[in-house]
């Protein structure tokens, strides 16, 4: 969006503003709309607020139809500002069955596990499509996805804060979910190298496997 990051050290400050969507909207402006990445809650907040305006139901309520058909997701709580918006973009509170859930939706094009697709599959590819890049990993970004390759295979993986990761490697079938502790930032201390570098080691095993099938 170009504007100011509410995320890293503007959040707390963001969050305990009494309007979330007005502190996100009087950031200043940062970089041009459209420019170099500013990663930041505030934004993917503001698509929450304008879902919820547009249609007059809550963004739980939205997922919780659009996206309950699927085996095993479920959000059995989250956030909201002051306002009653729900946070659009973390403190959802999910079990790793349903983030695993979550991704194998994605994984399969959209299509649940009984046979309805729920997402369109042109979005999910509009959605892996690199748009940018995070200054901080270098990683592209598309909507929402983060993506880079691990063992030579093309990987799309959401990133929480602390190392609540879910990685979907389309190349080898493979959707996992990794929970770590939530009180500690994952980036600055090399905990997410370490659950990328053990995703690496899975993907590897299978390779092993695969090989060993296959003599």
């Amino acid at each position: 969006a170009g504007l100011g990051r509410t995320s890293g050290p503007n959040y707390g400050r963001w969050v305990a503003s009494d309007n979330w969507v007005r502190a996100a909207l009087a950031m200043p402006f940062d970089d041009e709309p459209g420019g170099t990445m500013l990663y930041s809650t505030g934004s993917t907040h503001l698509l929450s607020a304008i879902l919820t305006r547009r249609t007059g139901r809550s963004t739980l309520e939205l997922a919780r139809e659009w996206l309950g058909p699927q085996e095993g997701f479920s959000i059995a709580a989250w956030d909201r500002d002051p306002q009653g918006i729900y946070l659009g973009g973390n403190q959802m509170a999910m079990s790793p069955r349903s983030l695993l859930a979550f991704g194998e939706l994605y994984r399969s094009g959209g299509m649940s596990r009984g046979g309805r697709q729920l997402v369109p599959a042109d979005w999910i590819k509009l959605s892996w499509h690199s748009r940018t890049a995070s200054r901080f990993t270098g990683d592209g970004y598309g909507y929402g996805w983060f993506i880079r390759q691990i063992a030579g295979e093309a990987v799309f993986y959401g990133w929480g804060y602390g190392g609540q990761m879910v990685y979907v490697v389309p190349g080898r079938a493979l959707t996992v979910v990794m929970t770590s502790d939530e009180n500690g930032p994952a980036g600055r201390s090399g905990h997410r190298d370490d659950l990328h570098a053990l995703l690496e080691r899975i993907i590897e095993a299978m390779k092993h496997v695969r090989e060993a099938r296959s003599n």
